[in-house]
């Protein structure tokens, strides 16, 4: 299982997510339903154009600039993938599903005595 960092980031997996839910939006929208700065959802954006997740489009409309966002078929099934390693990581294994949630051990985890302090 593994996690895509360039999706797993906040500013980054809000725009991809509301991208998934309405495909194409214009930057004014994208900010209000991401509710991320001008600055953060522009270098979030250009890092998710760079890796090919998402289309920018720019244009004017009565003489004002409208930069709009697409998702594209790459960015889509990245972030599904994303989604997937999330949902497989948070399943119970068969093997611990009689145990109590407080006895449960997660497998990759070390865990020390109670009175070991770091």
């Amino acid at each position: 299982m593994s996690f895509d960092t360039l999706v797993a980031n906040a500013g980054r997996l809000r725009i991809l997510t509301a991208l998934a839910v309405e495909n194409r939006q214009e930057f004014v929208r994208l900010r209000k339903v991401t509710r991320l700065t001008d600055g953060n959802l522009s270098a979030h954006a250009r890092r998710l154009k760079t890796a090919g997740l998402i289309d920018i489009e720019k244009a004017f409309r009565e003489g004002k600039p409208v930069t709009t966002f697409e998702l594209t078929q790459e960015g889509r099934q990245r972030l599904t993938e994303h989604v997937n390693a999330l949902l497989q990581a948070v399943q119970m294994h068969p093997d611990h599903a009689s145990l109590a949630p407080e006895t449960q051990q997660r497998p990759d985890v070390i865990h020390h005595r109670d009175d070991w302090v770091d």
